[in-house]
């Protein structure tokens, strides 16, 4: 019952919050359908999110939440003022479909709540959130490596904190409905963005919606269907030609992983993610089921809503230049701002978005500079005017829009200045090029569905200007395609460029020659997103892996608005589908017409901007739509299989369900918790001293990570983000409190003003017998004891008297 009434007060906070971000989104997307009426809950959030971290630089607390939603208020009662006026019903209805992602994953992590150390990043993430909590300004104080600030990118568990303390919940059940929080926000951003953008094409809002809901937040790579096809081979088989699928699984032998991973019974998810060797490539879903707070994880509804701003853009005449540069510089400027500190990795994709946008809209990008813009904005007719000529102003058109976005990222950079330039960024050695390449067919075991749906959605699109091209102009355009391909396979084993280089160009193409919409743009930028992991790659922790963060940090995002695009390119071809049998299986015709299609949805009535009429259905319609379904089915297997092995299998009927993510560990390890329990009760930021967290993803460094308080050296992370040498010093120091010369021990304590020495089974472990008799010391007391810990009290008066002899 308890449970039920936070689920209840999160619901209602985020109610508020999606009526307080309705005129924002009135405001910001007045020529999208319904005026963006299913976004208005990120335009509470994004913006409140950035106000939280600035006011927080001073001041951090319950209050500065309150203060920033203040704020949000206020520019959100301006903007109705001045007209802003939202379509109320439909703003309920995106609030609707918000809270059916946040309840389904609410449900998903009541049957999986723990805050576990194995796996993933839970331990670091929820320690943050309790940092956050106990900050008195930002960034707090490092839990992992005491007296330094945090030296990590903590954006999305500040807005977790932030949420806690809007409702007044304790962290053990926030963290769980956080995450389930940033679910929802990926599911109505979604459903709004990919909504929009098929209204605009005539067909139905709900049913465009519905398709982004399910690429985004539902389907999977293709490599649990590539998997569990190989369950169907005789094994012999499947062992013969199975080391692209399977090849790359971490902590499994090859043909236990084929054996294991292809059937049905025994498959894992964890394992998905892995097929490309040496990195780690996620989607959406899996992301969310592995449930930490990783900021490239979480982020991805701010990225389409990022989209639904360059969305915003692109339909916004050239004579408008002021709400344009509002919208570029402004709105998508800020949320780079906030990916700045919630996931650097993703201000990059903000900048490719405004990019895309400002090179796709019908307004020159020239357009945006006072005085220049019409000697600069050059523009050719590819029909009237010469191949060369068109070809020639799209490529200054291309680079003006690159120069111009970048914009957007020195407007980011400028609003998180606080963490990247004046604050502590982890270490890092700058930018890689041309990392090892993929070889194709892993490649196609992740993304052969996307690019399946991709290619056939642009043949369908471009069926037209293929029949109306003069056979020479089709076998030459043939036949040097085939050759680039040929020389990028063989000449420079560049596979993936091979195949993924058409689609972009062909894309590009049918986009700005207005025979695809803004669901084409979606899909070249994931994409290209996914194509860039093989060209750039940032060289971060750890060295001797150097596509392995970048390929975890930048896959999840490509796959984001790749799947936003599916959705889009989905319901276009499955409403022509079906109106081509409805028309052949009915003697009267049907009615197509655009703006009646889409005000019966929701549609505008008038929308101006680049919106490209869809033709009329052919049965090649038929044939595109059977595609979709199919790739419908095979992106389906991943949520299927792990639902039914996490909720519904007979070990999850026999757990309690429940959102307290600490709960496993008072059953597991009581005598511990209790421990911590006391010093999560100490007020303020004490210093404390535990075993270092060499054995990292285990139960280490709990005294911590479960309350926040700050250790003198935590788990071995702090090697990427400060240091190899900075980690062994500290951890050495702390080896000294525990077993080593007691004037080392006592400097340490000194230096780093330890207040409480923990003793538990991991230092019992470690230590063994050399483990200090602390009891001994004078200048120590017990302050907790039960069977499994000691917490001795620092007297530092009694230190220092004594010199450390």
């Amino acid at each position: 019952m308890l449970e039920l009434a936070i689920v209840l007060k999160w619901l209602v906070a985020f109610a508020a919050l999606t009526a307080v971000g309705a005129p924002l989104a009135a405001a910001a997307f007045p020529r999208l359908p319904r005026r963006g009426a299913a976004l208005a809950l990120p335009a509470a959030v994004v913006p409140l999110a950035l106000l939280v971290f600035w006011l927080g630089q001073v001041t951090f607390g319950l209050h500065t939440v309150v203060v920033g939603l203040g704020l949000v208020v206020a520019a959100s009662a301006l903007a109705y003022r001045r007209g802003a006026e939202p379509e109320w019903r439909a703003v309920a209805g995106g609030y609707a479909v918000f809270a059916v992602g946040f309840l389904f994953l609410v449900s998903f992590r009541m049957y999986n709540a723990g805050i576990t150390p194995a796996g993933g990043e839970q331990f670091l993430h929820f320690g943050l959130v309790k940092a956050l909590l106990r900050a008195e300004t930002l960034p707090p104080e490092d839990f992992w490596f005491a007296g330094e600030p945090l030296r990590y990118y903590y954006g999305t568990q500040m807005q977790v904190a932030s949420y806690t303390l809007l409702t007044d919940t304790a962290p053990r059940y926030g963290f769980n409905l956080g995450i389930a929080a940033f679910y929802g926000f990926l599911v109505v951003s979604a459903y709004g963005l990919v909504g929009a953008a098929t209204a605009l094409r005539g067909r139905s809002y709900r049913l465009g919606g519905a398709l982004g809901v399910f690429f985004v937040a539902l389907a999977g790579a293709l490599t649990t269907a590539v998997r569990l096809g190989f369950g169907l081979l005789p094994r012999e088989t499947a062992l013969e030609y199975g080391r692209p699928a399977f090849d790359a699984v971490r902590h499994m032998p090859y043909e236990e992983a084929v054996v294991r991973l292809s059937n049905p019974f025994e498959w894992g998810w964890f394992y998905t993610r892995y097929v490309v060797p040496n990195t780690l490539q996620e989607f959406p879903l899996y992301s969310f089921v592995k449930s930490d707070l990783h900021g490239h994880a979480l982020a991805n509804g701010y990225i389409l809503f990022a989209a639904a701003l360059a969305l915003s853009y692109y339909l916004t005449p050239a004579e408008e230049r002021g709400r344009r540069l509002a919208v570029v510089y402004g709105g998508m400027g800020l949320v780079a701002g906030v990916f700045g500190f919630m996931n650097t990795w993703s201000l990059p994709t903000v900048v490719g978005l405004a990019w895309l946008a400002l090179a796709a809209a019908d307004a020159h990008p020239a357009t945006l500079l006072p005085g220049v813009g019409d000697r600069l904005a050059v523009d050719a007719d590819p029909e009237s005017g010469g191949r060369l000529e068109w070809l020639g102003a799209e490529l200054w058109r291309i680079v003006l829009a690159g120069v111009l976005a970048a914009g957007v990222g020195l407007v980011g950079v400028a609003l998180a200045s606080p963490f990247l330039i004046f604050g502590n960024v982890p270490t890092n050695e700058g930018v890689g090029f041309l990392p090892p390449r993929t070889d194709i067919w892993p490649f196609l075991v992740i993304y052969g569905n996307v690019l399946a749906l991709f290619a056939g959605y642009l043949l369908y699109s471009g069926r037209e200007a293929i029949r109306d091209a003069s056979p020479v102009a089709v076998v030459a355009v043939s036949l040097s395609g085939l050759a680039a391909v040929a020389a990028l396979l063989w000449l420079v084993d560049f596979a993936v460029l091979a195949v993924t280089g058409p689609l972009l160009l062909g894309a590009w193409w049918l986009l700005r020659t207005d025979r695809i919409g803004f669901e084409g743009l979606l899909l070249v930028a994931g994409v290209g997103l996914i194509l860039s992991m093989e060209i750039v790659y940032a060289k971060v922790w750890p060295p001797t892996q150097i596509r392995w963060n970048t390929t975890l940090k930048v896959a999840v995002q490509g796959w984001t608005l790749a799947a936003a695009g599916m959705g889009g390119a989905s319901a276009l071809v499955l409403t022509d589908a079906r109106q081509y049998l409805a028309e052949r299986l009915s003697s009267e015709p049907t009615e197509t017409s655009t703006d009646t299609a889409a005000r019966a949805d929701g549609g505008a009535e008038d929308v101006t901007g680049r919106i490209p009429s869809m033709p009329t259905p052919t049965r090649s319609a038929v044939v595109a739509g059977t595609l979709v379904v199919a790739v419908i089915l095979l992106s389906s297997p991943f949520a299927v299989l792990t639902f039914a092995g996490e909720v519904g299998s007979d070990a999850a009927a026999d757990r309690e369900a429940t959102l307290d993510g600490l709960a496993t560990h008072e059953h597991w390890h009581a005598e511990e918790m209790e421990a911590i329990h006391w010093l999560d009760d100490r007020q303020g930021t004490p210093t404390i001293v535990e075993a270092p967290g060499r054995a990292t993803y285990r139960w280490s460094s709990p005294a911590s990570t479960l309350t926040g308080l700050p250790a003198v050296i935590g788990w071995d992370h702090q090697q990427g983000y400060r240091g190899v040498e900075a980690f062994e010093r500290r951890a050495e120091e702390v080896d000294a409190v525990y077993a080593g010369p007691w004037s080392d021990a006592a400097a340490t304590l000194r230096t780093y003003e330890v207040q409480y020495v923990y003793v538990g089974p991991n230092e019992r472990e470690q230590y063994g017998e050399n483990l200090r008799a602390f009891d001994e010391r004078p200048e120590l007391s017990v302050a907790f004891e039960n069977e499994a810990v000691t917490i001795y009290e620092v007297d530092h008066s009694a230190l220092s008297a004594s010199g450390g002899g």
